[in-house]
């Protein structure tokens, strides 16, 4: 299955249980590399003091495809892309001044993330619940409540998220790491492809919304196909 993805800095599955493996002392039975669509926007965020003052804020965000639930893109991201066809399709929605021309990190501060179209085993990739504009409707309530927490409600007579034109679709990297718990039940906990952070929470959630879709999907197939699943 071809996608558009983010490409993971993790991608030894040995490194990645060493690593797991020092931060949580758990004896891991296996992993694997999975792929969350999300939806990536521009938008703009219009603050208006109890003054009248406006002042207008640009950044970029991803929602992701089955629950809605929001990343903000990092001021200090550069974007890389290795085909010149898809840097020039991404520089409308991102902006040039945030795609780097090459894959070397120029300071510590600066985060590249390595964009490419690549086929991936269709196993890996988790399918979408919403569609792009269900994403986007979700994710910017969810964004709307960080920015409240986050600015104070009585500083502001109004606070609007307005998303700009354009869209893309990427698939986003976790690693998932079976263990079995103390009851002997088989648990997974989602290291982010990127960072190597563990998730929690919501992205979690997600993760596993999308293996129970991949699932019914594989029962419609055997179905269709008439093949006992017994």
């Amino acid at each position: 299955m071809k996608i558009i993805r983010l490409v993971p800095r993790l991608s030894d599955a040995d490194d990645v249980i060493k690593r797991y493996c020092r931060k949580t002392f758990k004896a891991p039975c296996s992993l694997e590399l999975v792929y969350l669509p999300f939806v990536l926007f521009r938008y703009r965020i219009e603050l208006t003091s109890l003054f009248g003052k406006r002042r207008i804020e640009k950044g970029i965000f991803l929602a992701d495809s089955l629950q809605g639930i929001p990343i903000n893109i990092k001021k200090n991201t550069k974007f890389v892309f290795e085909d010149g066809r898809l840097q020039e399709e991404f520089k409308g929605l991102i902006g040039s001044a945030l795609i780097d021309s090459s894959v070397v990190i120029k300071d510590d501060k600066t985060v590249t993330v390595l964009i490419e179209k690549e086929q991936v085993p269709a196993e890996q990739v988790l399918p979408k619940v919403l569609d792009e504009q269900a994403s986007i409707k979700k994710g910017k309530n969810l964004l709307m409540y960080d920015i409240m927490k986050l600015t104070g409600s009585l500083r502001y007579r109004s606070v609007d998220i307005v998303p700009e034109p354009g869209t893309k679709t990427l698939y986003y990297p976790y690693w998932l790491i079976y263990y079995r718990d103390k009851k002997n039940k088989m648990r997974f906990d989602v290291l982010d492809g990127l960072s190597g952070q563990k998730e929690g929470g919501q992205i979690i959630k997600s993760v596993k919304i999308g293996l129970v879709e991949k699932h019914k999907n594989l029962e419609n197939i055997y179905l269709e196909e008439g093949v006992s699943r017994n």
